[in-house]
């Protein structure tokens, strides 16, 4: 179905060092370079860092869609504190952003 763009920026509006990058009609979220999830169907799913699976405890791990691998569903995405404070603790454990341009 796809995950229309004003439904995706309303889930990350207001924080800071946040962006979207549509990919196949869903959005991956990146902060500070480095992506922490998706938004998928509305839901946003990060990935199951150490840090995040300790600020989630309640967060179901699954896949966004079929294939897709298992991410935390993150609930209450209104708490935009909340969401900075996990996306801060997530982006020492997440892989720098690999460029796709060659040299």
């Amino acid at each position: 179905m796809g995950t229309p763009k004003s439904v995706a920026l309303a889930v990350v509006e207001g924080l800071p060092e946040v962006r979207i990058r549509s990919m196949m009609g869903e959005w991956l979220v990146y902060y500070r370079e480095k992506m922490v999830g998706v938004i998928e169907d509305g839901q946003l799913y990060v990935t199951p860092v150490p840090s995040a699976r300790r600020l989630l405890t309640q967060a179901p791990l699954r896949s966004p869609h079929a294939g897709a691998k298992a991410r935390l569903a993150v609930q209450n995405t209104e708490d935009k504190a909340r969401l900075v404070a996990l996306f801060e603790e997530m982006w020492e454990e997440l892989p720098e952003h690999k460029s796709n341009v060659k040299d």
